[in-house]
């Protein structure tokens, strides 16, 4: 009997109501029904409030990391530029990155760079974004007949100091923003060129008979970057005066002669040479001068342009031969670190018992273990000190210790060899910040001349 065979059919669907309107069922007469409109939960990068804002932007590695979140709009620019308060907070969490060291050039030409070797992104990419070789603005002048011949006077708040003393003219440099770049007369003409004549100038090139000029200053304002003035030191045998330029006025001011009593007192000794102060230094807006008899330093404070003089404290490590450099602490106090050997050590000034404020030994920062433990086995100088961190030099590398923690880092290899190193640290930039006004001068009310 044979097997009888069922086959599966899928039953139909019931018929559709007339007033079904669902796809293919509906009023071919009416419209389709609107779709729902979904909810987004999407919020603008620029909506987050401040606070939140300002606290991730604390979590950020570096201030070449703050600069490029910053500028991603302008709300984010405007809370940075507008908060005084977390400008300092960022910096005392994060120091600003070295980019690089400047160094003077042999003969004519322009300052050389050597860039930093580190792997931050946002570093490198700043490295890159600017114009170090200077090749925008300065080989300009050349074609003009000035000589392409620029060295270093001074390097802070993200500017150089440059003078050409063979065209008669300063410049002040910002690599990140080279066209911030301003060319100042000088307030009198120097030969460096005359330097070469043994006996017949100074080391400025000067003639034995006229003052003595030292190298300017650069004085910058934190508060308002795009303000600077420059402070250039002229002295005789026992007189000193500062002359000042300032960009608000654009002209510069000759402060009357100051009588050192060091050198002018009828029984402070006198060695009878008129090439009695050293280079000066730079701490917080305080310059020091010192003494080339090792015994004393002139100070001038440039918010009130008064002189004083300090005695010099490491006056027995100077005879040993120290290296040793002024600057200012993570807290904006003067300090020197003078090197005798590979230690390293730190004076600041501090009050006595007698309530006269003097500077004292503060610690010692780097053993001559500890350096030779890095490989450190001499030929170690001190080149800067900028926000309580010191950078030091060997022959081979560049380093940079802290005075805080008193940790060392190695930061870069010495590719050149010069006696004048000037490390180039990133500022905060003017466009992070508001301009809270320019630097008052009242005191600059004496004898001044137009730069042009």
């Amino acid at each position: 009997m044979g097997q009888v065979g069922f086959t599966a059919r899928r039953s139909s669907p019931p018929p559709r109501p007339a007033n079904d309107t669902t796809a293919g069922g509906g009023d071919p007469t009416q419209p389709p029904p609107a779709k729902s409109r979904k909810t987004s939960h999407r919020t603008a990068i620029d909506s987050l409030g401040e606070d939140l804002l300002l606290d991730i932007f604390l979590r950020l590695p570096t201030l070449a990391s703050l600069v490029r979140a910053a500028l991603t709009c302008r709300a984010w620019r405007a809370a940075v530029a507008s908060s005084p308060s977390f400008r300092r907070r960022f910096r005392d969490l994060h120091p600003p990155p070295l980019l690089g060291v400047f160094c003077d050039p042999r003969g004519h030409g322009l300052p050389v760079f050597l860039p930093s070797h580190g792997r931050d992104r946002d570093v490198l990419a700043a490295i890159r974004g600017g114009d170090f070789l200077f090749t925008r603005r300065l080989r300009d002048l050349d074609d003009g007949g000035a000589p392409l011949r620029w060295r270093v006077s001074d390097c802070r708040g993200g500017y150089l100091l440059l003078v050409n003393s063979d065209a008669g003219l300063v410049a002040t440099v910002n690599p990140m923003a080279p066209r911030m770049t301003d060319f100042i007369n000088m307030p009198f003409r120097i030969n460096d060129s005359a330097a070469n004549n043994a006996g017949a100038a100074d080391a400025t090139g000067q003639e034995e008979s006229s003052p003595i000029s030292l190298d300017p200053h650069l004085i910058c304002s934190e508060e308002d970057p795009m303000s600077f003035q420059l402070v250039w030191l002229c002295h005789d045998e026992s007189r000193v005066q500062a002359t000042v330029f300032s960009n608000g006025t654009n002209g510069w001011c000759y402060l009357p002669w100051v009588d050192i009593e060091a050198r002018a007192s009828p029984v402070a000794p006198h060695d009878g040479n008129k090439h009695w102060l050293k280079p000066g230094m730079q701490a917080n807006g305080l310059i020091f001068w010192p003494f080339k008899n090792k015994e004393h330093m002139l100070v001038l404070d440039t918010s009130t342009m008064e002189f004083t003089v300090h005695e010099f404290p490491v006056f027995s490590e100077v005879q040993q031969g120290c290296s040793f450099v002024v600057g200012e602490t993570k807290d904006d106090g003067p300090c020197i670190v003078c090197i005798v050997g590979t230690t390293v050590s730190v004076w600041m000034r501090k009050f006595d018992e007698k309530g006269v404020e003097r500077w004292r030994f503060a610690d010692s920062i780097l053993s001559s273990e500890e350096a030779n433990q890095l490989g450190i086995l001499g030929g170690l100088k001190v080149v800067t000190i900028n926000d309580g961190f010191v950078y030091l030099a060997t022959t081979e590398m560049i380093f940079s210790l802290c005075i805080e923690t008193k940790k060392i880092e190695k930061l870069f290899p010495m590719s050149f060899r010069s006696r004048h190193l000037h490390p180039y640290i990133m500022a905060w930039p003017p466009s992070l910040v508001r301009n809270y006004g320019k630097f008052a001068a009242p005191r600059l009310s004496h004898q001044c001349l137009t730069a042009n």
